[in-house]
């Protein structure tokens, strides 16, 4: 086949592979037997939940958060027509949106620490503000009970202390932020603990003490009590539906983030663990699942899940081991969960059995957002991105929804799930599930691809079994073998003008030039930190640990990262050698690019997920990881383009 035939077909492979936006194909996505799934809203910015209002039609929440669009809450008319009941500058600087409901005829709008109504012309009327929601978490979801509307609300900081980590997350930065902390729902007394860090609001003194329930900075004397506040974070808070009569249900949770009334009218939360991240990281936290009994102290911020963070396995790497913040605990024995889930799974929001068809009414289904780390901790592998079923009375936790290919679909050029926020069931009895979009984690913090956001629509349906895998991987192998046939075609020849264990050096060093593009990719394209990549790579030696701490420099990791680089680009340039066989420069050059393409093609959708899922979920996405190879395919040709040996060229003898 002819050489532009063959370019043709490669960029083919990477536009549809690699291209901007996303893809949303359903048969990426497993669902089981008896069901279908398909999109019914796309194009949303960052969109946290659905709901209904009393009319059936669905209203939408557009958060926005991380550049991911415009905040709106959106209304879905019957014939197809969207509506804007509000957007933009009428939420001021009270974002992003977490939640709509509706209630009564009104349309309630949660929006950082403030719930509004939203009225006719487009306008809001704030009813509860002053919400300390402006940090790592914000007022989440309500719902309403007896003609009063419940509000959970989660913390500011990861685990009580205002660190450098709320910089690197944004806020903290902010200068109508700088005194923002935890607030306490009842007087608490502090052990007196206090946290050293770099002085990230720059100036004098380079570093800080800083106090648990205190602004950054900002140290508080020994047995210091701190005032409680019905206003407070970390809880569940209920009020008249006009906002009045604001009173604590439940709190010390993290982050509440889903709250629904179960079938026995009583109220249930999911809540995010704590992160291994800030003065204070916490590691191996799960997530958990709650019953909420009214006036308890779920024993946050020193206790996971019932656990006290004392707890030895709750320290991290190389840090301390976490101490309690409170000295007067309510309780020593905060109420236990009916189940837990992995760390960083990201239980987010969730909706009972609305009937018979989806399961028993006490059947819970939950969206586990999936990870952000290695910002918020490790992990062995990727968590969540699906959507499970918990049997609320035995605890029991099985898949319901997930990709084919499991975590985020963009890591594996797929068009299935990305970051499922919550679900709902409809008033037609399908299921809802809201989905972020693409996001991706940053040196300032969580960054979306704008508009990327989707709604996906479950129903019952006599459905084949249709294709064992997904679309996506059938496309790449398709796409691999393709490249596969251009190497071997491009390196063809007679002979070859160089020695196989030339390969071992100079796949070496294509593999260093390839190296120092990824870092420099990382730090000025990516806004990840230059050393990253490396870093990443070594988690096939040394599993997580190797990205620990990621956004502080570590030379042991860093170090082993180049090895396993220069040790992989070697033994790839081995086998370079091997198939290259041709004499003429432009083929060398060419098949290098292909090679170094369909090794792209081999790692990223086959041998990384299979073997080493870090790499490939917490590397970079697919379209820069293609262009990071095809580098080091295109030196590695002209590598040995420079070291083809010349030819004598003989002639007949005259007779």
């Amino acid at each position: 086949m002819k050489r532009p035939v063959w370019l043709t077909l490669v960029a083919v492979l990477l536009v549809s592979a690699c291209s901007a936006g996303r893809p949303l194909r359903p048969d990426d996505i497993q669902v089981p037997d008896g069901f279908q799934i398909e999109v019914v809203v796309d194009g949303l910015a960052a969109p946290t939940m659905v709901a209904f209002d009393d009319q059936g039609r669905m209203l939408v929440a557009e958060s926005a958060y991380g550049g991911g669009g415009e905040p709106k809450v959106t209304r879905m008319d019957g014939d197809g027509r969207r509506t804007v009941l509000a957007s933009g500058a009428v939420f001021g600087d009270e974002l992003p949106i977490t939640a709509v409901a509706a209630h009564n005829g009104q349309v309630y709008v949660v929006h950082a620490g403030t719930v509004s109504i939203i009225e006719a012309d487009g306008s809001l009327t704030p009813i509860i503000t002053g919400l300390p929601g402006q940090g790592d978490h914000q007022a989440n979801q309500l719902v309403f009970q007896d003609d009063r509307l419940i509000l959970s609300i989660g913390t500011v900081t990861n685990s009580g202390v205002v660190g450098p980590d709320n910089a690197v997350f944004g806020w903290l930065k902010k200068p109508q932020n700088r005194d923002l902390h935890e607030v306490p729902c009842e007087d608490i007394t502090l052990t007196g603990q206090t946290f050293e860090s770099e002085n990230v609001l720059g100036g004098d003194p380079p570093t800080v003490q800083t106090s648990a329930y205190a602004p950054f900075g900002t140290a508080l004397e020994a047995n210091a009590t701190v005032a409680g506040n019905p206003k407070c974070n970390g809880a569940v808070l209920r009020a008249n539906l006009d906002g009045s009569d604001l009173e604590v249900v439940a709190w010390g949770l993290r982050n509440p983030y889903g709250l629904e009334l179960g079938p026995d009218n009583a109220l249930y939360v999911t809540m995010h663990g704590f992160d291994a991240r800030g003065s204070r990281p916490v590691e191996n936290a799960w997530d958990c699942f709650y019953r909420i009994e009214v006036g308890a102290w779920y024993g946050w911020p020193d206790f996971a899940c019932g656990v006290p963070v004392t707890d030895p396995r709750f320290r991290p790497p190389d840090q301390p081991q976490p101490q309690f913040l409170i000295a007067n605990h309510p309780t020593e024995t905060p109420p236990q969960p009916i189940a837990t889930f992995s760390p960083h799974a990201a239980t987010n929001g969730f909706a009972f059995a609305p009937s018979a068809e989806w399961g028993n009414p006490t059947d819970a289904f939950i969206a586990l957002f999936g990870d952000f780390t290695p910002a918020t901790g490790t992990v062995p592998e990727p968590q969540g991105v699906k959507v499970v079923r918990l049997d609320t009375q035995t605890g029991e936790v099985t898949d319901f929804i997930m990709n084919k290919q499991s975590g985020e679909a963009f890591r594996h050029s797929g068009g299935g799930l990305e970051h499922p926020s919550d679900v709902t069931f409809g008033p037609d009895g399908a299921m809802y599930i809201t989905d972020w979009g693409i996001a991706r984690i940053t040196v300032e913090g969580l960054r979306l691809e704008p508009n990327t956001g989707v709604v996906w629509k479950v129903t019952r349906a006599d459905t084949g079994a249709g294709l064992p895998g997904s679309p996506t991987l059938y496309l790449a192998l398709v796409g691999t073998v393709v490249l596969l046939g251009g190497t071997v075609a491009a390196a063809w020849g007679r002979t070859r003008s160089h020695r196989i264990v030339d390969g071992l050096w100079l796949g070496a060093v294509a593999g260093l030039v390839m190296g120092v593009f990824a870092m420099f990719v990382s730090a000025v394209v990516l806004r990840l930190p230059w050393y990253a990549p490396p870093r990443v790579f070594a988690t096939m030696v040394m599993g997580r640990d190797a990205v620990a701490n990621i956004l502080e420099f570590k030379a042991a990791p860093f170090v082993l990262g180049l090895i396993v680089v220069l040790v992989l680009t070697a033994l790839l340039g081995l086998v370079f050698a091997a198939l290259l066989r041709t004499r003429r420069p432009e083929r060398m050059v060419l098949a290098g690019f292909l090679y170094g393409l369909a090794v792209w093609a081999l790692l990223q959708y086959f041998i990384l997920p299979l073997l080493f899922p870090l790499v490939a979920e917490k590397g970079f996405p697919p379209l820069w990881y293609a262009i990071t190879f095809a580098v080091y395919g295109l030196v590695l040709g002209a590598l040995f383009t420079l070291r083809a040996r010349p030819v004598a060229i003989t002639t007949p003898s005259a007779r």
